[in-house]
């Protein structure tokens, strides 16, 4: 009985470890990562939109996207990593040249977003009005100054 037990925790053992932990992100991996991220925080801000301003009636929904939301605003500080300023993306090489200015904005949407995650909890809707507000604000900083514009 215990030479089948051993075998067996050592293969759980084994297989615990994650296997991110062994090999490096590649650029265009890391880049296809930022995109989808982008495009899910993207999503849920229309959703948001749609159920906040009326035009959809699931107010249950609301909070789900508020936090998804935030978690999304605060994932986006370590999107940019250093070697995926090249390739099929629409970051500027600016974001590099500027790393200060850049995290400052960064900074604002994860502080904006997680003000909207908290004033729709709190149902507190001149606070919702204000964060999103400032959300889209931080947003169209960062997107004026550090993307491609759309062809």
């Amino acid at each position: 009985m215990r030479h089948r037990v051993l075998p067996a925790l050592l293969a759980c053992a084994v297989l615990s470890v994650p296997a991110v932990a062994v090999s490096a992100t590649a650029p265009a991996d890391a880049i296809k990562y930022r995109k989808a991220v982008m495009a899910a925080l993207s999503n849920h801000v229309s959703a948001f939109m749609l159920v906040n301003f009326g035009k959809v009636e699931h107010q249950g929904h609301l909070k789900a996207h508020a936090n998804a939301i935030a978690d999304l605003g605060t994932q986006a500080k370590v999107l940019f990593p250093a070697g995926t300023d090249a390739g099929d993306t629409d970051a500027l090489p600016l974001i590099w040249k500027e790393p200060d200015k850049f995290r400052k904005l960064l900074g604002d949407l994860e502080a904006s977003s997680a003000k909207l995650r908290d004033a729709v909890a709190a149902n507190d809707k001149p606070g919702t009005l204000a964060a999103f507000k400032a959300m889209g604000e931080a947003c169209k900083g960062c997107h004026d100054r550090y993307r491609k514009a759309d062809d």
